[in-house]
């Protein structure tokens, strides 16, 4: 159910979303193109966290090029499942999957230069415990790009404020870009 902060969806569900994943994503090929925006450059070192099926692997392991490293973190073994054979498929040899179990991720401490949760911090439990342990791995200075989710901007803000440790630098419709304080 829950590693400290986060739900994991049942896997009827999660395999739903995925089936429509797929069918938004033949629609529009480019849906990765929003990594561009985040500033990971060759040579960085990326964490997709709450990385689902793995649709951004590919994109942020183009990015950050064979000296980067893109690590991609999950509470679902079913989307890991996903993602590792998306990473089979695509044969990246910059990225590696981790298991988030109770809070940890196990991506080494201030590691990132920038990390990436898109469509999930709505469901997060405990946010203060959440963005903790992103900060734990992100670097001094270091960068977190996060979407709202299912949830107003005000309360994401409203979190991330009341977590500490993060300031918000910009904002886009989609995404708050945050720097580890």
């Amino acid at each position: 159910m829950d590693y400290k902060g986060t739900t994991a969806l049942s896997r009827f569900s999660y395999h739903v979303m995925v089936a429509v994943y797929a069918v938004m994503d033949s629609f529009d090929p480019g849906y990765a193109r929003e990594l561009d925006t985040f500033g990971i450059a060759p040579g960085s070192t990326v964490v997709d966290y709450g990385c689902g099926p793995g649709r951004y692997l590919a994109k942020a392991s183009a990015l950050a090029g064979p000296s980067g490293r893109v690590y991609a973190a999950d509470i679902s073994e079913v989307a890991l499942r996903y993602a590792a054979a998306r990473i089979a498929r695509l044969s990246p040899a910059n990225v590696t999957l981790l298991q988030i179990r109770d809070g940890r991720s196990g991506i080494p401490d201030r590691c990132a230069d920038i990390a990436y949760a898109l469509d999930m911090f709505h469901a997060v439990r405990d946010p203060t415990a959440f963005l903790a342990e992103i900060r734990r791995f992100t670097k001094p200075g270091g960068t977190l790009i996060l979407e709202d989710g299912h949830q107003a901007r005000t309360l994401t803000r409203k979190k991330v404020w009341d977590a500490g440790g993060w300031t918000i630098e910009a904002e886009t419709r989609r995404h708050l870009r945050c720097r580890r304080a």
